[in-house]
């Protein structure tokens, strides 16, 4: 997301009038624990990652992977010691692992594609560009310009064991429209190189700017941040808003829980930011 940062050095006045639209007032602070203190917690990001924009935990292998706009996916354990380093050609954006297979998934901005990436083998095994076309209109999912980013910015998988592909993603696109759009991507019923993923629905529920996205499959909620309005939603599957947060972090571009109630976010300002999460499930 480079436009932003360029953007956030202009007058306050001309983000108001950039950002103007529909805003949403949380109903209440976002309930964690700093652990900076305890030397746990706070900005565990010991690499100084550049523009980190996507992240999730990976439960078999017990490690957080990270993303960035430069094409690393970085490896690191729970306390942000590094593990291993790869790049990949675009401009990544976020990350979800399938729980089945423990393969990751990966959105590239601009290009709306998904990549398939291969955890042990650290390479990339196939690719799945979204259809932009949805409801009739051809360009439904519009490409990115250059006059500010645009295309998916946060994918979480929704495991469904019934589903004939094992699941479907939520992606969230960033602008033109802001929504969060659910996904099917032909895991098992394509084995080539590249296949085409499709949208399949589009949820009502509409925020700007839905940059960071997890699924939590205890209260069978989507997570999602709102970069633009610095607030966290749980929403349901079928669209319908049951909480608000006011969230903390700033450029918060990547959001994951670990299996201990921890909670992550990556910042594309940079750092890595752990706090407990403080929430009942």
């Amino acid at each position: 997301m480079r436009f932003r940062k360029a953007f956030w050095l202009l007058t306050p006045l001309l983000l108001l009038a950039f950002c103007a639209g529909p805003r949403h007032a949380p109903t209440i602070r976002f309930p964690y624990l700093w652990l900076g203190l305890q030397g746990f917690g706070g900005d565990i990001d010991k690499q100084q990652l550049r523009e980190p924009s996507g992240i999730c935990y990976h439960a078999r292998r017990g490690t957080l992977f990270v993303v960035g706009d430069e094409g690393e996916v970085a490896e690191i354990k729970k306390d942000g010691t590094p593990v291993a380093n790869t790049i990949v050609k675009g401009d990544l954006e976020a990350i979800t692992v399938v729980p089945e297979t423990g393969l990751l998934y990966i959105g590239v901005e601009g290009a709306d594609v998904i990549l398939e990436f291969d955890p042990e083998k650290k390479e990339v095994r196939r690719r799945f560009p979204i259809n932009r076309s949805f409801n009739g209109d051809p360009n439904f999912l519009q490409k990115q310009t250059d006059r500010y980013d645009n295309g998916i910015e946060s994918l979480a998988f929704v495991p469904d064991p019934k589903h004939p592909e094992g699941g479907t993603f939520y992606v969230g696109n960033q602008w033109d429209p802001p929504m969060i759009m659910e996904v099917l991507v032909p895991l098992k019923s394509s084995r080539a190189a590249e296949a085409e993923a499709k949208i399949i629905r589009v949820l009502p529920f509409r925020m700007d700017d839905p940059a960071a996205m997890y699924y939590d499959p205890v209260t069978k909620r989507l997570n999602i941040v709102s970069d633009a309005d610095n607030i966290l939603v749980e929403v349901t599957l079928d669209g319908k808003m049951v909480k608000q947060y006011a969230f903390l972090g700033y450029n918060q571009e990547g959001l994951c829980r670990d299996d201990e109630g921890y909670l992550y976010i990556a910042q594309d300002m940079g750092g890595i930011i752990k706090v407990k999460d403080l929430r009942k499930r």
